[in-house]
């Protein structure tokens, strides 16, 4: 597959970026989340649209959204919560740019991480981030490792951080993925389309800060949840 990529003075690839971010309940930061993202695109971006999925929300999350003017911002409503996976594959489905960021609504993961990520573009298909001394409640780090380990000993891959919520991927191979997955198994989905379909991969270090505001939508019901998908996804494949 060629690759052709304008680079800017500064070396780094000048393409187009579509990035979606899932919204849910998020009333207390998404207008920070969306200011970050605008004023922490890189110059080297040509052009790019955010897309912002309000998952169901039942408070002020969608009006929100909707008072931005930028015309590269573009909401979609769910009139219900659909999850995760269904709400970024509803997003990625509208994407018009060559790559997609998706990321996440909390501001754990700067935008500032994806000048990195251009530098990676030559070369690779999916970059991922793994996150650098991650600082989320023991609870949750353990059930990470465990998640981790299954997943490593069952598909047959191995990444450091399989649910960081920061990667990148060109439009027209994440539309060959055929994702599935609704709920927050969307990330391992990913992975493993990529590495069947033999995609190049590179993984990169994210800074990762506490969730500032708001409170995480994960519960213990969706381990259960990804464990069901996991068993879905060996069937079909």
């Amino acid at each position: 597959m060629t690759n052709e990529i304008a680079e800017n003075n500064d070396g780094i690839p000048s393409l187009t970026i579509t990035i979606v971010v899932p919204a849910y309940n998020e009333q207390d930061h998404i207008a920070d989340t969306i200011r970050q993202i605008l004023s922490g695109i890189p110059n080297s971006v040509a052009d790019y649209e955010l897309i912002i999925i309000d998952d169901g929300s039942s408070d002020s999350t969608g009006d929100i959204i909707r008072a931005f003017t930028d015309p590269r911002i573009r909401c979609i409503v769910n009139e219900r919560n659909i999850g995760k996976g269904a709400a970024l594959i509803s997003g990625f489905r509208q994407a018009r740019m060559e790559w997609v960021l998706f990321t996440d609504a909390d501001l754990q993961i700067n935008i500032s991480n994806l000048e990195s990520f251009l530098k990676q573009v030559d070369g690779n298909d999916l970059i991922c981030g793994f996150r650098q001394r991650r600082r989320d409640p023991i609870m949750r780090l353990v059930i990470s490792r465990i998640y981790t380990a299954v997943i490593h000993a069952v598909l047959g891959f191995h990444l450091r951080d399989l649910g960081c919520p920061f990667k990148l991927i060109r439009k027209s191979l994440l539309d060959e993925c055929q994702l599935q997955s609704r709920g927050f198994f969307i990330d391992t989905e990913l992975i493993y389309a990529a590495f069947t379909k033999g995609l190049r991969i590179k993984e990169l270090g994210v800074a990762c800060q506490p969730r500032q505001k708001g409170r995480s939508t994960v519960r213990l019901r969706h381990v259960f949840e990804m464990v069901r998908e996991l068993l879905e996804l060996q069937h079909r494949w």
